[in-house]
């Protein structure tokens, strides 16, 4: 690391001087502006160095050697803010390049169908909503809760002995009594069990065509019956 010149004990009085004064007549700096005031870049290395040659000794001069150690670590600083400034760039240059390629892929999928992760089901007051889940293990008895935004039960069904794989059952939009809900988005969870009792895995998700992909601070979505989907949670994609 390069030290101030001390070969001019008045130059380094100045600049205690100088230090003390304005501590003195300003207000003391914040953390931040602390912080800040205690990294050195390659410039303050540079002047440093040109302070330190400018003021030392006619009469003992700085050490070849230790002169030469000085540029050597001047010029250190200076290849690693370079490389540091790479760096940055080519992580932008990357992120670029990966927002364009998720955003051409997204578009394609437009008019297609997908399989997700998730347990979304938009209800749109019409029609039946297909409800898919998959189970690891065959499984003596399967409950599907559907539950309002608010997280509320709103309808349950119990079925017996489904086989391990994909499943899927039909909502008509109807709560335990048969009365309609309201539009809306509503989610299912699935709690399974062996003969023995044992839990079974289970796992939900959602199948549909892609009828939009919308891009924002969210990243890209695509939209299916509703219901907006990350690129990230998409497993499979059904060919056209």
């Amino acid at each position: 690391m390069l030290t101030p010149p001390t070969n001019d004990p008045s130059a380094a009085n100045g600049a205690t001087g100088a230090s003390a004064s304005a501590g003195a007549s300003g207000s003391a700096p914040d953390s931040a502006a602390e912080a800040a005031s205690q990294e050195l870049g390659k410039n303050d290395f540079l002047q440093l160095l040109v302070a330190q040659l400018s003021n030392q000794d006619p009469t003992n001069p700085m050490e070849g050697r230790e002169f030469a150690a000085q540029l050597a670590q001047f010029t250190s600083v200076e290849q690693l803010t370079n490389i540091s400034d790479q760096i940055e760039a080519q992580q932008g240059a990357n992120d670029t390049l990966s927002q364009s390629i998720n955003s051409g892929v997204a578009t394609d999928l437009i008019g297609r169908t997908i399989e997700a992760q998730g347990n979304q089901v938009t209800w749109s007051g019409e029609g039946d909503k297909t409800l898919s889940f998959n189970l690891g293990s065959p499984a003596s008895e399967v409950k599907i809760t559907i539950r309002s935004a608010a997280g509320t039960p709103v309808r349950t069904r119990t079925l017996d002995d489904l086989s391990a794989g994909p499943q899927e059952i039909e909502w008509s939009g109807t709560n335990n009594d048969g009365d309609p809900l309201p539009q809306g988005t509503y989610t299912f969870d699935v709690q399974a069990a062996d003969a023995d009792g044992n839990p079974v895995n289970a796992s939900t998700f959602l199948r549909g065509t892609v009828d939009r992909v919308t891009f924002g601070q969210d990243g890209t979505l695509l939209w299916v019956d509703g219901t907006k989907v990350s690129m990230g949670n998409v497993r499979s994609v059904a060919a056209e």
